[in-house]
């Protein structure tokens, strides 16, 4: 139902008939129906849409991880939030086509964590028994005790496990446990965070752990 606020020579908003009133940039716009689009889409409209589909099913298993990791691109009040961003990065930068033609996600691609700070490019991993030993060289200027390490573990069957502060970066090294993890492949994700600020830097992927 249509709303005429102002008396008779304000605004419409909302619908009368077949058509619909509301207000852009200041201006009162009254339109009517959206004819119904009879062109087939083209192959090019087919894959975007398919890579859209990938992308929000890879985001959508990642929801908690990601409210995390892109916080602070998205403080409260922001008009994109923090998924959304995830999203959008998924989408623009980690999508590839197979051989069959197919879009996936390249988990390489992915940044778990944002921020400002350093990456951690010296990082390595290796899995011993049950554990993982993770190995780094501290970069220089993030020496001091609130900087620490976050890491993620994400099988591939989206089974994540997301890991905060579990070693000074000062350290240059850390032993993780692999609890509740499956014997299957492990992707591992490695980031710093600012324990006092909760600044954090980019994730760096560091492969894949069998």
């Amino acid at each position: 139902m249509a709303i005429q606020k102002d008396g008779p020579n304000g605004p419409v908003i909302g619908k009368f008939g077949v058509h619909y009133g509301y207000m852009l940039n200041g201006q009162n716009i009254i339109r009517g129906p959206r004819r119904p689009n009879s062109k087939k889409p083209s192959p090019a409209m087919l894959l975007n849409r398919e890579k859209m589909k990938v992308a929000n099913a890879f985001t959508r298993m990642l929801i908690p991880i990601f409210r995390y990791g892109y916080k602070n691109l998205a403080p409260k009040g922001s008009r994109v939030g923090a998924v959304q961003q995830a999203q959008a990065q998924v989408f623009k930068e980690c999508i590839e086509i197979n051989e069959e033609g197919r879009p996936y996600v390249n988990p390489e691609k992915i940044l778990v964590f944002r921020g400002d700070l350093p990456p951690l490019h010296t990082c390595s991993v290796e899995r011993r028994g049950d554990l993982l030993h993770f190995q780094w060289t501290p970069p220089s200027g993030l020496l001091g005790a609130s900087y620490k390490i976050n890491i993620l573990l994400h099988e591939e069957t989206y089974n994540a496990d997301l890991k905060i502060g579990v070693a000074e970066v000062n350290a240059g090294k850390c032993e993780v446990p692999m609890i509740g993890m499956t014997k299957g492949p492990l992707h591992v994700y490695v980031g710093i965070i600012e324990g006092y600020t909760g600044q954090m830097s980019d994730s760096v992927y560091l492969g894949i752990v069998e």
